[in-house]
């Protein structure tokens, strides 16, 4: 009986994420300190995002919220530095550092920058073959534990939006609608945000 192979693997900070795979052609997330490798996004992927961004964009003018689309770094753990602007070596923080499709933030201090450092009020991932399994599970749960309020998962393959909700109030529990681009969606964060996917399907 053959020997198990056995393969080490590292757990990144963001420093150490960013020394390592800041430069590289390829963009990487990281989620828990393990860096995942993200693919490049199609033409309905653009389309719906570009859609999807100006919509938003439009609904918010006025508003203090904002609203980034990928390329943008969302730091969701990170080391904390001390008064002094050093970071903390006591504990060694798994970092996360996400790329969502598109986010809307409103509270302005979060904003860096860098990027996002905090939840985002809600956050827009547009599924492919590839992300699919991630954005339904492990991203799903880093997402709200971090603190964000509103996701939405968008399957332009299947034409199909799951909008996750979590209100305060009922803990761990979240609540899902789920529709697809006949319909229109209705953010619970974003009030009097309706997007007419329709509109996107013509």
């Amino acid at each position: 009986m053959n020997a198990p192979i056995s393969q080490k693997i590292a757990f990144y900070t963001i420093e150490e994420f960013f020394e390592i795979y800041g430069e590289k052609d390829e963009r990487y997330e990281l989620i828990d300190g393990i860096p995942y490798m993200m693919a490049a996004p199609n033409t309905d992927h653009q389309a719906l995002s570009m859609f999807l961004s100006a919509t938003i964009w439009n609904f918010l003018k006025g508003k203090k919220c904002r609203v980034f689309a990928a390329p943008y770094d969302v730091f969701l753990s990170e080391s904390k530095k001390s008064e002094s602007g050093i970071f903390s070596k006591i504990k060694k923080i798994r970092g996360t550092v996400v790329q969502p499709d598109l986010i809307v933030v409103c509270d302005p201090d979060k904003i860096k920058p860098d990027g996002c450092h905090g939840a985002p009020d809600l956050v827009v991932e547009i599924m492919s073959e590839s992300t699919k399994t991630k954005d339904e599970s492990l991203k799903l749960y880093k997402y709200f534990s971090s603190g964000v309020k509103e996701y939405w998962l968008i399957d332009p393959k299947e034409q199909t939006v799951q909008l996750y909700h979590k209100p305060k109030a009922t803990g761990n529990k979240a609540t899902v609608d789920m529709l697809d681009f006949g319909d229109t969606i209705k953010s619970r964060v974003l009030e009097g945000l309706e997007i007419d996917l329709a509109q996107f399907a013509e």
